[in-house]
């Protein structure tokens, strides 16, 4: 009984490894003219360690690869804490109440959404895997 148990746990975890991919996928084959990239990391009050080391990691990944891109506008990297009054407003409207990464690409009011929080997860204790992937993503919502 403890066995399929585990066994779905686990499908449920490597299953999750393919969103980010999937999503990559879908904003490449449904492109649109991009005018921004949002970058999200949620967070509230109270963290873990991977919570930590996904803040840091996307902050690394952000100031590593997209410096230009962040001065003229081209992408924006947000750290939201939930718990704060004054961004109630943004977690909602990515359904966030907790720990979570989004890829928002937007062209004036359509707006595609990815969330990425699984492969963050997986990888909060692996740097290099974490930047090569996140910048693989942003890469391609901005057509690099």
């Amino acid at each position: 009984m403890l066995l399929p148990g585990i066994f779905f746990l686990l499908s449920g975890f490597l299953m999750a490894g393919t969103d980010a991919e999937k999503e990559a996928e879908f904003l490449a084959e449904h492109s649109f003219e991009v005018t921004e990239v949002e970058v999200y990391y949620f967070h509230r009050n109270r963290r873990c360690g991977p919570c930590r080391a996904i803040e840091n990691l996307a902050k690394k990944t952000m100031e590593t690869y997209y410096t230009q891109e962040m001065q003229n506008g081209e992408v924006v990297f947000r750290i939201v804490n939930v718990e704060q009054q004054e961004n109630r407003e943004v977690a909602q409207k990515f359904r966030v109440v907790s720990t979570a990464l989004y890829l928002n690409v937007k062209n004036g009011t359509e707006e595609k959404a990815s969330n990425l929080t699984g492969f963050a997860y997986r990888h909060a204790r692996n740097e290099e895997a974490f930047l090569n992937g996140l910048k693989e993503q942003i890469d391609v919502a901005i057509g690099k």
